[in-house]
C-alpha cells in the first residue's frame, strides 16, 4: 500500500529498508535520543531483523489495516509512522487484549500515533507534520476521528509539530523523565477531526 501527501509517501515496508533500520538502530541513533533520551537503544542483529521483517511482510494482505508505514521523501527512506491503542487512562493497551476482543470497536476509540524521522538531514522541514497528517487521514478513511501523541516537555520539535497540527494537551505528569539532571513532564496530546 502507498499513500502520497504533498512530498511525502507513506508505504509498506520493503526488504531494502532493513539496512536503514540496522543503521538507525546501531550507529545513526540521534533520532532515538532526541525522542527518548532517558532510554538505551539496543543494537539489532541484521539477520534477525531481516527474518522478522520477511515474516511481517509475508503476512500482510493488501486490504489489511496498517498500524505502521515507512516514510519516503524524494525516493529516500527516512523513517516511520506507527500507531497503537491507549485505554481510557492513556495507558498502552496490550496487543493480546486487542486480538482477543470480540468487538474491535472497543479498542479503536483511542489511537496513539508515533513518528520517527531518523534521517537528521530531514529534520525541521515540516515532513513530520505532513506524514502525521497523511497517517491521520488514512485512519479517518476507516472511520476514526480521535488521535493522541505521547511525548515529553523537552521534545521541542515534536511539540512544535503537534501544535501546528492542532493537537492540544490532555494529560501532564510532572517530573516523569530526568534528562541530564533536569526533570521533564510526560505529555499526552489529542486531536479530533
Amino acid at each position: 500500500m502507498k499513500i502520497s501527501f504533498d512530498e511525502v509517501i507513506l508505504r509498506d515496508y520493503q526488504l531494502s529498508d532493513v539496512e536503514d533500520e540496522v543503521r538507525w538502530t546501531n550507529t545513526d541513533t540521534a533520532w532515538f535520543y532526541s525522542d527518548t533520551p532517558w532510554m538505551t537503544l539496543e543494537p539489532v542483529d541484521p539477520d534477525e531483523l531481516r527474518a522478522d521483517m520477511l515474516d511481517v511482510m509475508s503476512g500482510l494482505s493488501e486490504n489489511a489495516i496498517r498500524w505502521r508505514f515507512e516514510i519516503e521523501v524524494a525516493g529516500q527512506h527516512i523513517g516511520t509512522v506507527s500507531s497503537y491503542y491507549l485505554d481510557e487512562n492513556f495507558e498502552p493497551t496490550p496487543w493480546e487484549s486487542i486480538d482477543q476482543c470480540k468487538n474491535a470497536e472497543e479498542n479503536r476509540s483511542i489511537r496513539g500515533l508515533g513518528i520517527e524521522i531518523c534521517e537528521m538531514s530531514f529534520w525541521g522541514r515540516g515532513i513530520g507534520g505532513k506524514a502525521l497528517t497523511a497517517f491521520m487521514e488514512y485512519f479517518r478513511s476507516l472511520g476514526e476521528h480521535r488521535f493522541f501523541l505521547e511525548t515529553w516537555s523537552g521534545n521541542a520539535r515534536m511539540l512544535g509539530c503537534a501544535g501546528k497540527l492542532g493537537f492540544s494537551e490532555v494529560k501532564r505528569e510532572k517530573g516523569t523523565y530526568v534528562v541530564d539532571g533536569k526533570a521533564y513532564d510526560g505529555l499526552v496530546l489529542e486531536k479530533r477531526i
